[in-house]
């Protein structure tokens, strides 16, 4: 079989890893509350500035600030009420946004999509990162958000390498051509074996079954890679390759959270119906 070239980002990939999951792994594990609330805040900052730059680049920069700061508040009521916080901070912010198009398009006919990708900005990137606060406050919370990093980017790191490797049958070249189906079953095989390896770990003491730990980690590895398609249909429909070029060998923040976008709420609500 013949061997593929070395990917040249490949090495990039791997040192910006280094830099950012000792960090991350540090706020997660021995930061308080609000450190984690400021990571939070920084990460949805990122994520607002560059769904925006792809979803309404055409729109009055003014709407884009108010995209940014409005959408902020979610993770901001969730840190200060939990679950209450943010039901309530998102009827508020689809309140204001209402509002801002009322005054802005009045009768005009690009209401719609706009309306439509502000919406969709503020709840695709801050309500469902603010799932993270949500499930920091679970027992064991600390250490569900690591099984959940874990879990996702074994997934990542498995299709990656085994698409790169044996991957011959595209998954779904109309959105992301380099994509495959052996690709999707190594990150598949990948999620489940490091989720029942460090659920074991992690929850020896907290009664999680093994089939409970199979179950959570499918799910986590299949919303992983629709996160991961929609991401490239995004990116597809705005042209361009990568979200931003923030981190080296990654892209932008949206290239590295649109497998994890999901997985945090799943995880979250899965604890809470079925744990």
């Amino acid at each position: 079989m013949e061997k593929k070239p070395v990917d040249k980002f490949h090495l990039q990939r791997w040192l910006t890893a280094a830099v950012a999951l000792p960090l991350l792994g540090a706020i997660i594990g021995l930061g308080p509350f609000w450190l984690l609330l400021v990571l939070i805040l920084l990460v949805s900052a990122g994520g607002l500035l560059e769904l925006s730059g792809l979803l309404l680049a055409r729109s009055r920069p003014w709407l884009r600030v108010v995209t940014l700061s409005v959408g902020l508040t979610l993770p901001l009521a969730t840190y200060w009420k939990g679950g209450l916080g943010l039901t309530a901070a998102t009827a508020t912010v689809l309140f204001i946004t209402l509002s801002a198009h009322l005054l802005l398009y009045a009768k005009k006919e690009a209401v719609s999509p706009s309306l439509g990708a502000v919406v969709f900005t503020q709840l695709y990137i801050p309500f469902l990162l603010s799932h993270v606060l949500l499930l920091f406050l679970l027992p064991f919370g600390r250490r569900w958000i690591f099984f959940v990093l874990f879990v996702v980017f074994a997934g990542d790191t498995g299709a990656y390498y085994t698409g790169y490797r044996w991957g011959r049958h595209k998954l779904w070249p109309a959105v992301s051509p380099g994509k495959t189906i052996e690709g999707a079953l190594g990150g598949l095989f990948s999620s489940l074996v490091i989720g029942v390896i460090f659920g074991k770990l992690l929850f020896t003491s907290a009664g999680i079954t093994v089939g409970f730990l199979l179950v959570l980690a499918t799910a986590l590895a299949l919303v992983g890679q629709t996160g991961d398609l929609v991401e490239s249909m995004l990116k597809r429909v705005s042209q361009v390759k990568d979200s931003s070029g923030l981190l080296p060998g990654h892209g932008g923040l949206l290239d590295r959270l649109d497998s994890l976008i999901f997985a945090f709420p799943l995880t979250y609500y899965g604890l809470i119906f079925f744990a």
